[in-house]
């Protein structure tokens, strides 16, 4: 019996959801969206240059990372976020003033009255260390698509990385999902 239980997954995948399921929503947001290739258009904001393109050609895991990273269901969190709710559909988890060395700082959703799918997804990032200081502000909006399949319609990344010693980098993207 040992045996067997040295090659059981740890028990994190049972493990009951105290937060809403981010990370779950956009990985399938991802696999949808690498499947359907939909047109987009992006515009990119670096050092206050702007570059816009309308393209298909997109790495969805690679361009939605901040928003899973955004996730709060990881075992070491599970009492590190205050929750509140303005109304049944809508949930603000606030870091806690004792958890200041997490890196989501703020994580809101509001969820669609018919669906219980996520409308607005919005969450504030922070990393500062004595070597680098960065916030992220991310915003998703999504709703059904012409498949009636509930889709990320468009999303922003605005922000600023900056190292010691060096100039602060402000950057932004704007993507619209056609």
């Amino acid at each position: 019996m040992a045996v067997f239980s040295a090659c059981t997954p740890t028990g994190e995948q049972n493990q009951t959801k105290v937060y809403y399921d981010l990370e779950g929503f956009v990985k399938k947001q991802i696999a949808l969206l690498a499947k359907e290739k939909p047109l987009v258009d992006k515009a990119a904001t670096i050092k206050q240059q702007t570059q816009k393109q309308q393209t298909r050609d997109i790495d969805w895991a690679h361009e939605l990372e901040l928003f899973v990273q955004a996730d709060l269901n990881k075992p070491a969190f599970r009492s590190s976020y205050a929750i509140s709710q303005s109304d049944p559909l809508s949930y603000t988890y606030t870091l806690k003033p004792e958890e200041d060395k997490l890196t989501v700082r703020s994580l809101s959703i509001q969820l669609d009255s018919a669906t219980r799918q996520p409308r607005r997804i919005e969450a504030l990032l922070r990393t500062k260390n004595l070597l680098y200081e960065s916030d992220r502000h991310v915003l998703m909006t999504c709703a059904p698509s012409a498949g009636n399949e509930w889709r990320v319609q468009q999303y922003t990344i605005d922000g600023y990385q900056q190292l010691r010693f060096f100039e602060r980098n402000d950057f932004g993207i704007n993507a619209s999902i056609k």
